[in-house]
């Protein structure tokens, strides 16, 4: 407790307050609440503060004062606005509790701010509190807020504000109201606004997810989320909403069904704007007569109304009126309160934007009729004026009257009915009224019969309607309300008048007509129904051309094309179809009229658009036949996907299942195809699951580039495991009668290109279940001696994997595709001439993925967002590169140098520990790459002589491929600079390197360039410069050309792209050459040993090895060696030119 506490001191002295003598008697009101103000700050001296406690009872007086003083002043500043307003009432809530708490010190008791007369309700022993919401009442041109439940009572004006705010209300535009009566008897402070400063926001909130304050589910969600921690509730909201949603769901959880009700009727009032469903009113303002008027003035102003109100909505809107909406102003009833709250807010839209106009100023002093009309046309935007009384009433009287028929909610809504043609081709029209017990009567009838009510109305529409439909004026009909329309006119009904109409108020019933354009298409009908002719078997055919539904033949075209306004029916609905889709049908049905016998593989290309289709609907296959029946089984390849295959050790996501189930229609259909999903989405998987399922009588065979060979081998140990695999390559694989042995007892057999077309005799002469090609993209040049070389390969079904199948025009698709089904695709020549016809390059090239798509190839990307949306944030890929013989003896050389070198130093531990990690580095450095080891090298070729370099290429080419960028972070600085190099020569786009040796400006120049930059590209960077503190999320690749003992450097190089502002799944590539230095570091960062556990378990230190055991340590293990010839590793850097 306070020492400063009168109370606590009085105790002390033992002495009665009430015994001594007032010390505060002869002081004025303000010198006691001098004392009392420093009492309260707390800066009282014993004197003061024994002043004070003579005399309780004045001290508690001026105290009352100050309080009730204070909370007059905080009662006023609650009608201030602006941004300041919250800061103001905030400081003044603070000195509200300064007061307070000296009030409970000297009196020993808190402030009561109850007020004796206002008597709180009982609240029922059995009533059920609801929570607090948000809640929306209307009265004229403003709304009211306030917040309560059912016997709750209302929160304070500042509470209401914070509510207003959290829901997205401006904060300015409220003010202090008076207090609202509730049904239960409490009453609700209340704030409120002119509708048109939150018209906006209301309209907004329409479009808001809605949840019952009131209800129990959204109300326990709350109470849970407020006993969490702050992260806690954050994971609770999120689990149903998605990012940016959570807390404002939370928000409209707590806002009433007033609230959604009125936001409903602002955007109504909001569509009937859109519409131009408003006209205006001129409004006299009614005044106390005034004698001194003798200048017959009036006072006018202009407020707009809303027309053609739909009868149902109105009566939907006057059903659902919550209660509370009217908590403010009662209203006469349900449908008037909504014909207020459309009124005022369609006026507070329209005046707005009426009182921005620019218009001519209106006369000073309006007398004349037409003074009052200009006048009238100036104050649009509902600014108030005077004019003559009695031509200013007689413009009212006018404009009701011109207005009536679309402002009164119309009981007898006209019917248009346009019924299909008869025999003769003619449309006729009618107009309907609804009669009597739900019967339709002719408008010709209606006028004349039934209440005077009825035929006024009737008459004023009808009206109105011959202004929208002139072919009503028009002599010879039967009667009145009935004409026949020609074709053009009928559609013109359907398709431009009759939405006119129905937004006028009518009721529009017309035959249904499709909007959407029926393009032309050609069906090629197989004749012959008792065969299933073969891919090259020869089949009687027809042509005709189709529209939707409906099939024409060369006559019917022509006698359509003789129409103004070709009609038909299709699919139920009337559709017209343009002129130049019948031409181009005709020409196209003319040109193939003398084609009559087709194979199934024709028939395929027609279908597939690599025949050409001569209209813009393409050819659709008709009748039973071979490619028919493909076309059917492709297309239903997606509706039952297996994710976990039998022989498969994992799941497949679900576009993997997709091919999956591609793959099998191939086989049932003995196709091949070209599986093109993007980089990273797991093709290699994919293959692998449908052996294991089907492994076949005879093996397959993976013809794959050097550096992926391991990773084929591994992902078939880890997904296949009951595959027996053979991985053929090496200086000391078998061949001859050895190699048919071990192909034999293999249901997998991986293999290089170098080494297949080397040993091309031998793999020919085996019948091959499937040839599968790993970056197909290899025989894109179909003169290469690879491509003709494979072509000799045996197989039942050949597949191309391939993430860029079309990387420099549609040849590549095209010698692909003819490599998986020879001849099928027709020749080169007219496949390219085909399907270059789109436009641009890119143009074509995807117009020909989409047509041969789910057929003949499988394509998928990363950017679509059903893929997106499966993939993990980031994916690592662990790339296995092959060793040139050049390498391989300059790995032996220096490993043999350190050997002798330690053994000299035996006695110096501390000489030979920087030997051995000097050799590691060198060691490291062949891996990369001669020319990183020896900087002296005469010979500056880089090309074909190391296989991480030949794998770098084609990642690079694959990503540049996409229109992708890339990272490419190396230990080494200098070899950085001359890659960069290197690389800027062979793509042909500057590429920079980024290292510590350059300014800082310059840096932040390349970084800034390279985050700007647009489409492929790329940066090569060194590891500890640009591992750290750079933001590249330009980037969606990283490659690790090198690797560093700790884990922690390389995943922070990866997060230069892996980080917040990152929209794409990045691809982490770690290049490593097994069986060497490179492999021992790769099991170091991940974790399956230690750096003092890479050599025997004995050694302690690297200072302590033998000669063994650095070889053993260091040395190449060519159990796991990938070797490779520099021919091979050139193979796709110099290929053949294409032609």
């Amino acid at each position: 407790m306070d020492a400063r506490n009168p109370t606590i001191q009085l105790e002390r002295s033992n002495t009665d307050a009430a015994q001594r003598q007032s010390l505060l008697a002869t002081l004025s009101w303000s010198q006691i609440a001098k004392l009392v103000r420093t009492e309260a700050d707390g800066l009282a001296d014993p004197n003061e503060l024994e002043q004070l406690a003579s005399d309780p009872i004045r001290w508690r007086n001026v105290l009352t004062d100050m309080i009730e003083d204070l909370e007059d002043r905080m009662h006023s500043i609650r009608r201030l606005k602006g941004p300041q307003r919250k800061q103001v009432i905030i400081d003044f809530e603070g000195e509200f509790t300064l007061l307070t708490d000296a009030y409970e010190r000297a009196t020993g008791e808190p402030y009561s701010l109850d007020d004796d007369t206002d008597s709180s309700p009982s609240i029922p022993v059995d009533a059920v509190p609801e929570p607090a919401a948000l809640q929306l009442s209307w009265t004229a041109g403003r709304v009211i807020a306030w917040a309560a439940g059912a016997f709750t009572e209302g929160e304070a004006p500042e509470q209401i504000l914070e509510r207003l705010v959290a829901a997205g209300a401006p904060e300015t535009a409220w003010e202090d109201y008076r207090r609202i009566e509730l049904p239960t008897g409490f009453t609700a402070p209340a704030l409120c606004a002119q509708v048109g400063d939150v018209l906006g926001w209301l309209a907004a909130l329409s479009t808001q997810p809605w949840e019952d304050a009131a209800d129990k589910t959204a109300f326990d969600h709350e109470l849970v989320a407020s006993t969490q921690t702050d992260d806690d509730a954050h994971d609770v909201a999120n689990s149903e909403a998605g990012p940016g949603e959570a807390g404002n769901r939370a928000n409209i959880q707590q806002i009433g069904a007033s609230a959604r009700w009125l936001s409903l009727v602002a955007a109504t009032a909001v569509g009937l704007v859109a519409q131009g469903r408003t006209v205006p009113k001129l409004q006299r303002i009614r005044k106390r007569r005034n004698k001194r008027n003798r200048n017959n003035k009036g006072e006018f102003i202009v407020q707009w109304m809303p027309g053609i109100i739909n009868k149902d909505r109105l009566e939907a809107f006057a059903t659902s009126l919550p209660g509370a909406v009217t908590a403010a102003d009662p209203g006469p009833d349900a449908r008037a309160v909504v014909q207020s709250a459309l009124t005022g807010m369609i006026n507070a839209i329209v005046t707005s934007a009426a009182s921005r106009l620019d218009v001519p100023a209106p006369p000073p002093d309006p007398k004349t009729k037409t003074e009052i009309a200009e006048t009238f046309l100036a104050n649009l935007g509902g600014k108030p004026f005077s004019a003559a009384a009695d031509h200013g009433s007689d413009l009212a009287r006018k404009l009701e009257q011109w207005a009536r028929p679309v402002t009164a909610v119309a009981k007898y809504a006209l019917i248009v009915q346009l019924d299909e043609p008869d025999e003769s081709g003619a449309w006729q029209l009618k107009v309907l009224s609804p009669g009597p017990e739900n019967s339709l009567d002719p408008v010709e009838v209606a006028m004349v019969s039934g209440s005077n009510t009825r035929r006024t109305e009737v008459k004023g529409q009808y009206t109105r309607l011959e202004r929208m439909v002139p072919a009503l004026l028009r002599p010879g009909g039967r009667r009145r309300g009935e004409v026949l329309l020609d074709q053009d006119e009928a559609w013109d009904l359907m398709s431009n008048t009759g939405p006119a109409l129905e937004s006028a108020g009518f009721d529009v019933r017309v035959p249904a007509l499709s909007r959407r354009r029926q393009v032309a298409q050609l069906r090629l009908t197989a004749e012959d129904a008792d065969s299933i002719v073969g891919a090259q078997q020869l089949t009687a055919v027809s042509w005709s051309a189709v529209f939707g539904e409906v099939e024409l033949s060369a006559s019917e075209i022509q006698r359509l094309a003789m129409q103004a306004k070709p009609l038909v029916q299709s699919r139920g609905r009337w559709v017209a179809l343009d002129h130049a889709d019948l031409a181009e049908a005709a020409a196209a049905l003319a040109e193939r009229a003398e084609t009559t016998e087709l194979t199934g593989a024709e028939m395929l290309r027609h279908a597939l658009g690599l025949e050409g289709g001569g209209v813009t609907g393409g050819v659709s296959l008709a009748g039973s036949s071979w490619a028919s029946d493909l076309l059917r089984a492709a297309n239903s390849i997606d509706s039952d996907l297996d994710l976990q295959p039998d022989g498969f050790t994992g799941e497949l996501r679900s576009y993997q299942g997709e091919a999956l189930g591609w793959l099998t229609f191939l086989d049932e259909a003995g196709l091949g195809g070209c599986l093109a999903l993007d980089m990273g989405l797991g093709k290699t998987p994919t293959i692998l699951a449908r052996i294991g399922a089907q492994p076949g009588d005879a093996p397959a065979l993976v013809v794959a580039p050097p550096a992926v060979v391991g990773n084929w081998a591994a992902e078939a140990r880890r997904f296949t495991p009951d595959l027996n695999v053979l991985v053929h390559h090496g200086p000391t694989r078998a061949s001859g009668a050895a190699l048919k042995a071990k192909i034999r007892a293999a249901d997998l057999v991986i293999t290089t290109y170098g080494t297949s077309v080397r040993d091309i005799d031998d793999l020919a002469d085996i019948a091959w279940d499937r040839v599968v090609l790993d970056e197909a993209q290899v025989i894109k040049n179909h003169r290469s001696a690879t491509a003709k070389e494979l072509r000799k390969l045996n197989a039942r079904v050949r597949l191309a994997l391939t993430g860029t199948p079309i990387e420099n025009g549609l040849g590549d698709l095209w010698a692909i595709m003819d490599f998986c089904n020879p001849g099928l695709v027709g020749g080169r020549t007219g496949f390219i001439d085909q399907l270059s016809q789109v436009g641009d390059a890119v143009g074509a090239a995807e117009s020909a993925l989409h047509a041969l798509n789910g057929v003949l190839v499988f394509r998928r990307t990363k950017a679509e967002p059903a893929i997106a949306a499966e993939l993990p944030d980031r994916i690592d890929e662990l790339a296995h590169c092959t060793m040139t013989p050049e390498q391989i003896g300059l790995y032996q050389a220096v490993l043999d140098k350190l050997v002798r070198d330690t053994a000299e130093s035996e006695q110096n531990t501390s000489q030979q520990k920087g030997l051995v990690l000097a050799a590691i580095t060198a060691l490291k450095q062949i891996c990369n790459h001669p020319l990183n080891y020896d900087k002296q090298d005469s010979n500056l070729e880089l090309e074909g002589r190391s296989g991480k370099l030949t794998r770098l290429n084609e990642i690079v080419d694959a990503v540049f491929a996409a229109d992708e960028r890339i990272l490419i972070f190396t230990h080494f600085a200098t070899w950085g600079e001359r890659l960069a190099q290197y690389l800027t020569q062979r793509t042909g786009k500057e590429i920079e390197c980024y290292h510590g040796g350059l300014a800082r400006g310059t840096r932040d120049r390349l970084v800034e360039s390279f985050q700007t930059g647009t489409g492929a590209g790329a940066m090569v960077l060194s590891l500890k410069a640009g591992g750290t503190g750079l933001n590249l999320t330009a980037a969606s690749h990283v490659v690790l050309y090198d690797r560093w003992w700790n884990p922690a450097v390389e995943d922070q190089a990866r997060d230069r792209v892996w980080r917040i502002g990152q929209t794409k799944t990045v691809i982490c590539h770690r290049l490593v050459c097994p069986g060497t230095v490179d492999e021992r570091v790769e099991e170091v960062v991940q974790g399956k040993r230690r750096i003092a556990d890479m050599v025997l378990p004995k050694s302690s230190s690297l200072g302590d090895l033998d000669a063994e055991q650095l070889r053993t340590a260091l040395g190449i293990d060519e159990g796991a060696l990938l070797t490779a010839d520099p021919d091979e590793l050139l193979h796709d850097a110099v290929l053949e030119p294409q032609s």
